[in-house]
């Protein structure tokens, strides 16, 4: 049974347009870390970075006392860490983050150089919530004429192609919309009023736009319609129609292993598919010898390669009794049609 959609974060809204199941059945899970949790390399740096931030303009302290400050911030955060090894967590952290250096530099630059609204007051990790959109604003400055909101991001801002830049990410953009939305309808600031900063934490890019207040309108009724929807299916207890099966958003998903219109899809386009595939009994052989799997598929073979034996052996039974077998996480061979088994590789009967 899966819950209703009763409010989405702005930085939810992509995801949930990508893919409504998805989006409905990672809402429906618990979360909570409890009081400890391992280290993920990839998040830690971006979370300590808007800790150091937020102190930073709550207290506005001297900026000489930054590596101080630093430090302090991540002897905190470094607390609620398991480490499978015994090495000294602050010193794991260091070495293996990436680029932990270079963005604590810039982090510094960013707050030495990064001009407040004048005459503003400032509310860092500012909460604010309209209807059915609520969110957590990384710097938000008001004066009397004008708001600024300001949303720090570890990662690149701008989509590239051939070395050039051509655009915003997209995630970024609808997620400052989102803030701008709320902000417009909670605050009576005219829309030109308001004005959104995407802020680059690795390499000081920094993108600033205004909406009008069509977009706001346009924005708030979109929101409205998705919620509308999403939660009409699952009334309706059709919720495989909320599905999009697309490599970008499956390849990864949590949900693979229950997601039928995934299935359908790896059965009738296996060529969309690098990462996953569905045995089937009638165009499934095993190589012994090699350890490998062959499928045809629309008069083409498609091989699996470097099948640990326990596992092939496992997939054979499974197969030979006439079960579809799904297997995700593989690695496909530049230019070719066969797929390597990875140490992340999984499969499982659907």
């Amino acid at each position: 049974m899966i819950n209703k959609i009763e409010k989405i974060s702005p930085s939810m809204l992509v995801s949930f347009e990508k893919c409504k199941l998805k989006f409905s059945l990672d809402s429906n899970i618990s979360v909570g870390r409890g009081y400890s949790h391992e280290l993920n390399i990839n998040s830690f740096l971006g979370s300590l970075i808007h800790k150091v931030l937020e102190t930073y303009y709550k207290e506005i302290y001297d900026l000489k006392l930054f590596d101080y400050k630093w430090e302090a911030s991540l002897i905190e955060m470094s607390k609620y860490l398991r480490l499978e090894s015994e090495d000294d967590v602050l010193e794991y952290i260091k070495y293996w983050v990436p680029a932990y250096y270079p963005k604590k530099i810039n982090t510094l630059k960013i707050l030495t150089n990064y001009k407040l609204l004048a005459g503003g007051i400032i509310y860092p990790e500012k909460k604010v919530h309209y209807k059915n959109v609520y969110g957590i604003i990384d710097l938000y400055e008001i004066s009397d004429d004008k708001i600024r909101i300001t949303d720090f991001k570890t990662g690149i801002l701008f989509n590239t192609e051939d070395g050039m830049n051509i655009g915003v990410k997209e995630a970024y953009i609808e997620q400052l919309k989102t803030y701008g939305y709320i902000i417009y309808q909670t605050t009576g600031f005219q829309a030109q009023n308001i004005e959104l900063v995407i802020k680059g934490l690795g390499n000081n890019e920094i993108y600033s736009f205004n909406c009008t207040h069509e977009e706001y309108v346009e924005h708030g009724i979109k929101i409205d319609n998705l919620i509308n929807e999403t939660n009409t299916l699952i009334d309706l207890g059709n919720t495989n129609l909320l599905a999009t099966p697309k490599a970008d958003i499956c390849d990864f998903c949590n949900h693979q292993f229950k997601c039928p219109a995934l299935h359908f899809s790896v059965r009738n386009q296996l060529e969309k598919w690098e990462k996953i595939v569905l045995l089937e009994k009638i165009n499934t052989s095993f190589d012994f010898k090699e350890l490998s799997i062959n499928i045809i598929v629309n008069d083409k073979t498609v091989s699996i390669h470097n099948i640990p034996e326990k596992d092939f052996v496992m997939i054979k039974k499974r197969n030979e009794l006439g079960k579809e077998v799904l297997i995700t996480q593989l690695f496909q061979v530049h230019n070719s049609n066969v797929k390597k088994w990875s140490k992340l590789t999984k499969y499982i009967v659907v």
